[in-house]
């Protein structure tokens, strides 16, 4: 039998990294290509629906995806099973588990087989409901009990994070530790409240699944202690920040909102690169000063001459922050009425320093 974590081909790979990685290439329209994604749905705009079909972790139903219906355990279990590269037949369909309602040879039989063995998915009372809707904080410990269980991998995060969510305090007891670590780690959130208890909707889920797929890549490609020199990984361009620019990159042209950090409300300065990032697994403060000194901090590079600067960089100005793109140029969004677009590093005054994590 395949192990947990073998994960192979596209379904192991995320679209941004093989973006920094394998080079550019065009990444399908599949949003388009179903019937019942309409045009301008927030998971078409963002690109969740096309990195999660490339990913392979959703694939549709004789041409519909269904976005906006509640997911269920079994279609979590089942995704998570592609993630791990498991195939459904190297499960049985018939019920291997304690679950009274779990009955053989239905499409979900083997995946939550798998679930079940991997410590993904629990039930209460010897019921796992395979068809129950997943609240945001039952599909949050999915995640947390893939990563532990799967990865051997225990969760960690500042509790702190949740301060920003006036609705945190209905998060459940039981899924408080996984509900942490999915919000610092940018799984969750971005909007005005977490909605812990609420139904996911199929997109909802396939954007938390990329954005834990891509926290998967980082946690098998993180470099050996001998492959670290002076803090710095390989050559002085990083995946990440190729990554990084590559997926900002997806948003020209999306309007300016003060505060805003998801292609639903638009975005400010700082609010761009944090999406960006929250979609790489990385969980950056909101605003330019704050993440000046937070990359000050933690980037493998950081440079305070212009000339040093690589593709990909995040470059600081007074009061702004954007992604350098080459030739003295930088994107990222602008100001109120200007969509992100590109724009002279000058005009945005002093360059206070730039680099990579």
């Amino acid at each position: 039998m395949t192990s947990l974590c073998q994960r192979a081909g596209a379904v192991a790979a995320s679209a941004a990294f093989a973006l920094a990685l394998g080079g550019a290439f065009a990444q399908p329209a599949w949003a388009s290509s179903f019937i019942d994604v309409p045009a301008g749905h927030w998971a078409e705009i963002s690109g969740v629906i096309d990195d999660a079909v490339e990913q392979g972790i959703i694939k549709g139903d004789n041409g519909y995806l269904r976005p906006d219906d509640q997911v269920t355990r079994a279609e979590v279990a089942t995704m998570l099973m592609r993630i791990a590269g498991v195939s459904a037949g190297e499960f049985p369909d018939i019920n291997e588990t304690p679950f009274v309602d779990l009955a053989d040879g239905q499409w979900y039989t083997a995946p939550i087989n798998w679930a079940y063995e991997a410590g993904v998915i629990s039930g209460t009372r010897g019921y796992v409901r395979p068809e129950a809707a997943v609240s945001r904080e039952e599909l949050a410990c999915m995640l947390g009990n893939f990563m532990t269980s799967v990865t051997g991998t225990s969760l960690s995060g500042d509790a702190s994070c949740l301060n920003a969510y006036s609705d945190r305090g209905s998060i459940n007891s039981w899924a408080l530790q996984s509900m942490v670590w999915a919000v610092d780690s940018g799984i969750l959130g971005g909007s005005a409240q977490l909605m812990p208890t609420a139904s996911a909707s199929r997109a909802e889920a396939a954007k938390m699944l990329v954005v834990f797929n891509g926290i998967l890549d980082d946690f098998e490609n993180a470099p050996a202690d001998d492959d670290i020199i002076d803090g710095s990984v390989g050559d002085d361009t990083s995946a990440v920040g190729t990554a990084a620019v590559e997926l900002a990159l997806q948003y020209e042209g999306f309007p300016y909102a003060y505060g805003g950090d998801s292609p639903e409300e638009g975005f400010d300065c700082s609010g761009l690169v944090y999406y960006v990032y929250s979609r790489l697994g990385y969980t950056l403060p909101h605003g330019s000063n704050s993440q000046l000194d937070y990359f000050r901090e933690h980037a493998t590079r950081f440079v305070t001459d212009e000339d040093d600067l690589h593709y990909g960089d995040v470059v600081f100005f007074p009061g702004h922050v954007a992604f350098y793109v080459g030739d003295g140029i930088c994107f990222g969004a602008r100001k109120p009425g200007t969509p992100a677009s590109e724009c002279p590093m000058y005009a945005f005054g002093e360059f206070l320093g730039g680099g990579q994590l």
